[in-house]
């Protein structure tokens, strides 16, 4: 028997960006010129329905065992306290009692082939009904899907008193998931005659996304639907998220290689997943608004030959705009007129 140790570590926890643990700064809108505070019309994305709905529970098997290449695990172990264990590390016979438990789900989505923009390859206007009847189109770009719902007809006592109308949102047999989680655990560990505090991660390889192969429903009973005004029309749009349990976990170890000992020994899992998926809906429309706020001044767009560029009141029509001042970056930028 083979009792493996290297450091008390093994490799690092996985983690699904080379970023974790830096943070970036918020908006500093003190570097820029702004104009005088006015009001203006604007045109705005007016948000008349917002829900979070939850769909049916799914569950995935999961045994990482059987698809060694599918995920990437690691350890700590920290010999106990009170000098009864000794540091000699995990074995083939490690006997794992979990304490603690963690999950976390970086990514639920769809399995899309279509293009951003085109009409989704999964979900279609059967798929998303609103009082019964299927929307016109779904089309899809970065994980929000967005349904056509200008020919739903609205409530013509609601209309005529320019309130929305109340609707019921069904999102049926979504179907085609696929999922990428982080999982922890804590808790001891018996090896080797020794006793030992243990943490373990596993996650999916980044590239590689768990297929989820049952369907969901989702439903919004109190949905919001604005009339088209101004030509501008309603529309629906969703997307998906979710949390979930770790159901009877059982940790093994594995000497996968016995040349190595640093790296020669791999944590296992088998346990049942259990998803709750969520659906972000929302019915939003283009409006117009009246908005009181400060423009930015950003009127010398330098280097663009044969704009009409206005600086200090002049304006360069038909000249090239000379380069940038020194020292000048960002939005604003500082320039003149050229030959």
């Amino acid at each position: 028997m083979k009792c493996y140790n290297c450091n008390a570590t093994q490799a690092t926890p996985p983690v699904s960006c080379p970023d974790v643990g830096l943070c970036g700064a918020p908006f500093d809108a003190s570097g820029l010129t702004w104009k005088k505070e006015e009001a203006a019309a604007a045109y705005v994305n007016k948000i008349f329905s917002a829900h979070k709905a939850p769909g049916s529970s799914l569950f995935y098997a999961l045994n990482t065992a059987d698809a060694t290449e599918t995920f990437l695990s690691s350890y700590e172990l920290t010999p106990c306290s009170g000098g009864c264990c000794c540091p000699t590390g995990l074995s083939a016979d490690a006997v794992f009692e979990i304490q603690k438990s963690y999950i976390q789900l970086d990514c639920f989505s769809v399995n899309e082939t279509a293009g951003a923009g085109e009409a989704s390859a999964v979900i279609g206007p059967e798929n998303v009904t609103v009082n019964g009847t299927p929307v016109a189109g779904v089309t899809q770009s970065n994980g929000v899907y967005t349904a056509d719902i200008s020919e739903i007809p609205l409530n013509p006592t609601c209309l005529a008193q320019g309130l929305p109308s109340k609707a019921y949102i069904l999102l049926q047999g979504i179907s085609n998931l696929r999922l990428r989680v982080r999982l922890g655990f804590e808790g001891v560990v018996r090896s080797c005659g020794s006793l030992f505090r243990f943490k373990v991660y596993i996650a999916n390889n980044e590239s590689i996304l768990l297929p989820v192969e049952q369907t969901t429903s989702f439903a919004v009973a109190q949905a919001n639907i604005p009339c088209t005004e101004n030509g501008n029309a309603p529309v629906l749009t969703f997307r998906f998220g979710g949390f979930g349990e770790v159901i009877n976990p059982v940790l093994t170890a594995t000497v996968t290689d016995e040349t190595d000992p640093c790296n020669g020994i791999t944590v296992n899992l088998t346990a049942t997943l259990g998803i709750t998926p969520l659906a972000y809906v929302e019915v939003v429309r283009n409006t117009l608004m009246l908005v009181h706020g400060a423009e930015l001044v950003d009127d010398c767009p330098c280097g663009l030959a044969g704009f009409e560029i206005f600086n200090g009141g002049n304006c360069c029509v038909g000249k090239t705009p000379t380069a940038p001042q020194n020292g000048s970056s960002g939005l604003v930028r500082g320039c003149g007129c050229g030959k």
